[in-house]
């Protein structure tokens, strides 16, 4: 059985953009998640080790928006996926919405954001380059 816990509309004040007055005023991030959980044969037994705390989830994504200051969209929803799976090793792929509610363009628009998937096979192939790049540069 497939579950995808889903998580839409999360408001997180934050630091990100490429303007200097974004990064010092900050503004409101909205987040979309859908985390597929691993396969399971049954929710019948109820058992929580099946799945995600969602309060944990959401106050995960808080943390790491409100913690961190990117320039792009890509990046701050890349971080957050990454973080996601690190932290709920139940989670087997991802997919991470964010968008800004009042861009900083001289345009009318509701928002605009990215989203971006990750499934945990290619976070471990993404972490297994990089501690090979790191490895070559201690060497070199």
């Amino acid at each position: 059985m497939r579950t995808t816990i889903q998580i839409k509309g999360l408001q997180v004040y934050g630091y990100h953009g490429i303007f200097e007055e974004e990064r010092r005023l900050g503004q409101k991030f909205v987040f979309d998640i859908d985390a597929d959980l691993a396969p399971v044969a049954t929710h019948d037994d109820d058992r929580l080790d099946a799945s995600v705390r969602y309060d944990a989830m959401a106050g995960t994504i808080v943390e790491m928006a409100g913690g961190a200051a990117f320039h792009t969209l890509e990046a701050l929803a890349e971080a957050i996926a990454r973080g996601l799976m690190h932290h709920f090793p139940a989670i087997d792929a991802i997919a991470i919405g964010v968008w800004k509610a009042n861009p900083p363009i001289p345009h009318m628009m509701d928002r605009i954001g990215v989203s971006i998937a990750l499934s945990r096979a290619e976070m471990d192939a993404g972490d297994q380059r990089a501690a090979t790049d790191a490895s070559a540069r201690t060497r070199a």
